[in-house]
């Protein structure tokens, strides 16, 4: 009779114990903290769309670096940085912000001196497309982050197309395209003058020694960098590259335009990169023994196989949001090798940039094998 007179007791406390377990299970975990950023640089164009983006939940902005007064004073009243210290130090930047990580908005040739300034604090560093001015540049950049232990990403505005991600899932001999033949990529826009860029990101975009190049780095790296991304980090064999100078009034010491031909023993691919386009584009056309894709923009493309027609689709995949992936990846403390922001790409793409400037240089095709090697991570 006792164990009978207890039991109601027993299985209700089993029961509220059960449901308190249930709640510690359901409870969700705290949100991260906001990734603590110091801004390295304020010449880049796309500082200003990273401020809209710069959420305070995402990230923190704790300082910046920009020692150019006339630039500083373009942005300091920007609400996102209210309160934000500004520095013309890169040392007592890094040394005073309190950072995590680093994001550069300077000239592409600064990038080398801002890795060698925070690598050996270990921080990590993201920069805009493209990694660096030249190969050697890149090569001691993937020195120092191996050396060091932290990370080198690179931001593409085409590394959050959802149309790209799907095709990325289509690709292989078993996909609906079957093995792929030809990559076509088309990037760039009217020209830098024409679409009347500020004045600080104009004075480096086509002046080669801050830049790297003209056309053939500001948009020739984006379909390099989708090549290397959907090909799984392959490296061409060759590559062959033509530049040109329609327009030698505003681009006076660049090319502003290029055509670069990477050749690998199964497929080939053709990046245009031009300041010429009579609109804005990104945009790529894939060709496989069984099927092409051919995108319109960042979410709609069409498919094709066999003989029947072309049929419009969108894009399932989800759009990545950078400022949360980047932060990520960032606490994860690991290079992405498989993405198009990763240190592996972007080191291919950079021999492969660096090659087409040779080419076209030259006038003669470039075995990738004369651009050194590639440093091969864990």
């Amino acid at each position: 009779m006792r164990l009978l007179f207890c039991l109601p007791l027993l299985l209700t406390q089993l029961f509220t114990a059960s449901i308190h377990a249930a709640e510690k299970v359901a409870a969700p975990s705290p949100s991260p903290a906001p990734l603590r950023v110091l801004l390295a640089g304020l010449a880049h164009g796309h500082a200003g769309g990273f401020l809209r983006q710069a959420e305070s939940s995402t990230v923190q902005l704790v300082g910046v670096w920009e020692p150019d007064d006339t630039i500083w004073e373009k942005y300091r009243k920007n609400a996102r940085l209210a309160g934000v210290s500004r520095h013309t130090d890169l040392a007592a930047a890094l040394a005073q912000s309190g950072a995590e990580a680093v994001w550069a908005f300077s000239d592409t040739r600064e990038h080398l001196n801002i890795v060698r300034a925070a690598a050996p604090r270990r921080l990590p560093v993201i920069v805009e497309k493209p990694l660096a001015v030249s190969w050697s540049d890149a090569a001691e950049m993937a020195t120092l982050a191996e050396r060091h232990g932290t990370l080198v990403l690179t931001n593409y505005e085409t590394s959050w197309y959802p149309a790209f991600d799907d095709i990325r899932a289509m690709l292989g001999n078993d996909g609906p395209l079957g093995p792929i033949r030809q990559i076509y990529a088309q990037a760039g826009h009217e020209g830098p003058v024409k679409i009347r860029v500020g004045p600080e990101f104009l004075a480096w975009l086509r002046d080669p020694v801050r830049g790297g190049g003209g056309a053939l780095f500001d948009f020739g790296c984006y379909g390099a960098n989708l090549a290397t991304w959907w090909l799984g980090n392959r490296e061409p064999l060759a590559v062959s590259a033509q530049t040109s100078r329609f327009d030698a009034v505003n681009y006076p010491d660049c090319d502003d335009h290029a055509v670069i031909n990477l050749i690998y023993p199964d497929l080939q691919v053709t990046v245009v990169g031009s300041w010429h386009w009579p609109y804005a584009r990104k945009d790529v056309a894939l060709y496989g023994e069984r099927g092409s894709v051919v995108t319109t923009n960042d979410r709609l493309y069409s498919l094709r196989t066999g003989k029947t027609p072309a049929e419009a689709r969108e894009a399932k995949s989800p759009r990545r949001v950078p400022l949360t992936w980047f932060a990520a990846t960032i606490r994860a403390g690991r290079d992405p090798i498989e993405d198009p922001s990763s240190l592996a790409n972007n080191l291919i793409v950079m021999r492969i940039l660096e090659a087409a400037r040779r080419s076209a240089a030259e006038n003669r095709t470039i075995p990738l094998s004369e651009i050194g090697n590639t440093p091969r991570r864990p």
